[in-house]
């Protein structure tokens, strides 16, 4: 128990210390928005932040109902209490988490809102929605919200958080205060995870603070998923290949035996990156590990980006992948590859990913088609 209310408390996160102030300030001036819309880059904290200040709040509402101390000021989270306890356990009364079914929010979810608010809560005080990935809400969903939005009821506090505002209604838009985050700049994550990973070295750690792109999941997906030893199969087995093939420009190549290769480092581990674990308390499910499908080929993304911009900038402090310049340098000169097909490879990748997040394509298929695409550009 006290290793899992420990991360609860807003002063257990690094980074983002303006955002930090902001939300400390709104409750100690007693200025409490009944919307806050939480936007930038995925998986740079912004849902851990929301689950964290309003849990926080709720553990000092409650310690202020009941007169057992004063935890306001402080705005951290007990792990003790039995607001605390209900949200580690799923069962509070004071805070609802909503996530996407399958793609999007439907107008289902939304209707949870709705059950929730209509149950009088154990103590007086807030009362959290937190709306995860708020992008995502079908047309209906999104009328739905808006009408709660515009009806606030006494303490509701509506935390949406998104990685793409353009793509929520601007009326719910207008009616949020917003709060923009940043990727976690990368001596930030190296200072964190120093002493969680002491044996790795310290410039292997760099190289993973950068790869991370100021992501706390981020950083610890490429450890646990072994990142290096993938990308290192990558390029001296796979992207070997394939750069050979277009080089010598014969097609004689068989996209199946490069995809069986493929699917053949990906058995031997999990992906590179993980979606986010469920929490217990927040999500009202068990906590468990879900593959992210799409995560070797954001790593080939990764590795195309690298050897584009060396093509084009002949920079090498702006690639991502450090530790392999000279292989790197390699692939971007001695294969004769251009601009325009590399570019080509990079945008097939892109909507390749969002191809198979979007849908449930055969896994042997979608392998075969991507190859067969890259090696006949």
């Amino acid at each position: 128990m006290d290793s899992d209310y420990k991360n609860y408390n807003l002063s257990s996160i690094a980074g983002h210390k303006k955002q930090l102030e902001f939300l400390r300030g709104l409750l100690t001036s007693g200025r409490m928005p009944s919307a806050l819309l939480f936007y930038g880059q995925k998986n740079i904290g912004k849902k851990f932040t929301a689950a964290a200040f309003a849990a926080s709040v709720l553990c000092g509402d409650y310690a202020s109902h009941f007169a057992i101390y004063d935890r306001c000021a402080s705005l951290n989270f007990c792990g003790k209490c039995p607001s605390c306890l209900g949200i580690l356990n799923g069962t509070s009364q004071n805070l609802l988490f909503i996530e996407p079914s399958g793609n999007s929010i439907k107008i289902e979810n939304i209707h949870r809102i709705d059950s929730f608010l209509s149950l009088a809560p154990a103590y007086p005080g807030h009362r959290f929605i937190i709306i995860d990935e708020a992008s995502s809400m079908n047309a209906s969903a999104a009328n739905a919200l808006l009408k709660m939005l515009e009806e606030p009821q006494g303490k509701t506090v509506f935390i949406l958080i998104t990685s793409n505002a353009s793509m929520l209604l601007p009326t719910v838009i207008s009616r949020c205060l917003l709060l923009g985050f940043s990727p976690v700049p990368d001596e930030v994550l190296l200072n964190v995870f120093k002493t969680e990973f002491s044996d790795i070295s310290g410039e292997t750690l760099r190289l993973y603070s950068k790869l991370s792109m100021g992501s706390y999941s981020g950083f610890h997906g490429l450890i646990e998923g072994k990142y290096l030893e993938k990308r290192n199969f990558l390029i001296d087995i796979i992207f070997k290949e394939l750069f050979e093939e277009y080089k010598n420009k014969s097609n004689n190549k068989d996209p199946y035996e490069i995809a069986a290769k493929f699917n053949a480092m990906e058995k031997e581990g999990k992906s590179v990156w993980k979606k986010e674990k469920g929490s217990k308390g927040l999500e009202n499910g068990p906590a468990e590990e879900n593959e992210d499908k799409s995560a070797v080929f954001e790593l080939i993304l990764f590795i195309l980006r690298d050897i584009y911009i060396y093509i084009v900038s002949k920079n090498e402090k702006l690639l991502y992948n450090e530790d392999i310049v000279d292989k790197i340098k390699g692939f971007a000169l001695n294969f004769g590859i251009t601009r325009k097909d590399l570019a080509h490879m990079i945008e097939y990748t892109a909507s390749h990913i969002e191809k198979i997040n979007s849908s449930n394509l055969n896994k042997s298929i979608a392998v075969d088609s991507y190859f067969s695409e890259l090696l006949y550009i």
